[in-house]
């Protein structure tokens, strides 16, 4: 008998008359505001402090203790979730970097490894598509093989994994969004329990709404559709982009959505109104991925020439620009570590980048060796788990490879 999903509505406890989304925290957005802003600025900070005169020595000192106090707030509002033994998040910076292969799983599918995602809640294990069409379900620990899902007719593109429910959604070049009970593994009949039409060409990206019972979901058809996972309508669509839709994002606070996309936009999303709250137009070449930091309200984004940017939300200010514009570094795939703040960037000639993400620093650069029979081994997903202790990345190929971190 299928599990009944409660209502949204009745888990939040929305009225008829309530909005379909919360209102903005406008407390946890000007805490974490003043905070990032104040670590990113504090030399600039501390050279002024040497040039103040003598009556705006109180004023200096009461604006610290306000940051400080600011701080313990944004610590206090922004506690992780489900992110192992992560009791609070400061705002650090990675000294050093020092990742090596640890488990090659050779001949993990019959295609190219696509999309990958970990068990947001118990981190115990991880899924990947191919474009064998297949999904996988791997053990983190020992990597033996848990299960193998089909029912997609062409390669699998996108994968997100409900916190809230035991659901593993999946997007296909095959044009579709498929749901599946992970509680059904075992059953003869299978364990997808609904499926989503509308898209018009392959879906690349997807995201789940932290709260609601919404799933985001965006490819080649330009368009980000909105679902009701319960009811496998979607509920609106969103539409300014002039190319694929490489990469989604959703938040609790505005911007709900945020989107990347081939024609060298990022969108931020005002879904109340259904409209383009803020178009970022920096890149100049295609955006091919772009990732939300766990806890702080910024992102990263690539493009096709090796161009990193780092974002301030919700106001898109432009905050950090990392690597060098070649047109050979083709990002593919982008992750950012919970644990030590690094970012790793993979690209479509098998090069690795790894990144402190406050200063921008370069910490290591290293490349994937292909597997006997391949060329070259590019990088299209990657993802590091919740301890940030193994990175995985999904290949060329047809690995799965497992690194982990040399102290």
């Amino acid at each position: 008998m299928e599990s009944v999903v409660p209502s949204y509505r009745a888990a939040i406890d929305l009225q008829d008359d309530d909005i379909l989304v919360p209102p903005p925290d406008e407390l946890s957005e000007a805490a974490y505001t003043n905070t990032k802003l104040d670590h990113i600025y504090k030399e600039n900070e501390n050279d002024n402090e040497d040039d103040d005169d003598n009556d705006n020595a109180d004023e200096i000192e009461n604006g610290k203790q306000n940051d400080i106090e600011s701080y313990e707030n944004y610590n206090k509002i922004n506690e992780p979730h489900d992110h192992g033994n992560l009791d609070t998040y400061t705002v650090k910076s990675a000294t050093s970097s020092n990742w090596k292969l640890i488990r090659v799983m050779a001949g993990a599918h019959q295609g190219w490894v696509r999309s990958v995602a970990v068990d947001p809640v118990t981190n115990k294990w991880f899924v990947s598509g191919s474009s064998d069409s297949t999904i996988k379900i791997w053990d983190l620990a020992t990597s033996k093989l848990k299960a193998t899902l089909t029912g997609h007719i062409m390669g699998v593109r996108s994968l997100a994994i409900s916190k809230r429910f035991p659901y593993l959604f999946s997007g296909s070049e095959d044009k579709t969004v498929r749901c599946w009970d992970l509680e059904r593994t075992n059953s003869e009949a299978g364990c997808q329990i609904r499926d989503y039409h509308g898209h018009v060409g392959g879906i690349y990206a997807m995201a789940l709404h932290p709260e609601l019972d919404l799933l985001f979901t965006g490819g080649r058809d330009a368009v980000i559709r909105v679902w009701d996972i319960r009811s496998r309508n979607d509920i609106m669509v969103l539409t300014g982009h002039r190319s694929d839709v490489s990469s989604i994002v959703s938040e609790i606070g505005d911007p709900q959505v945020i989107t990347s996309s081939m024609d060298g936009t990022i969108r931020l999303w005002d879904i109340r109104k259904q409209t383009t709250s803020l178009a970022i137009t920096h890149h100049t070449k295609s955006i091919r991925s772009m990732v939300m930091h766990p806890f702080e309200m910024t992102l990263c984004s690539g493009d096709s020439s090796g161009n990193l940017k780092q974002w301030l939300l919700p106001g898109g200010e432009l905050l950090n620009e990392f690597g060098k514009a070649d047109n050979s570094k083709i990002i593919n795939s982008l992750a950012i570590n919970p644990a030590s703040n690094v970012l790793f960037s993979g690209y479509d000639n098998g090069r690795m980048e790894f990144y402190d993400y406050v200063s921008g620093n370069l910490l290591q650069t290293d490349r994937s060796t292909p597997l006997t029979g391949s060329e070259e081994s590019p990088i299209y997903a990657s993802t590091f788990d919740m301890s940030g202790l193994r990175l995985i990345t999904c290949e060329g190929d047809k690995s799965i490879k497992i690194w982990g971190e040399d102290k």
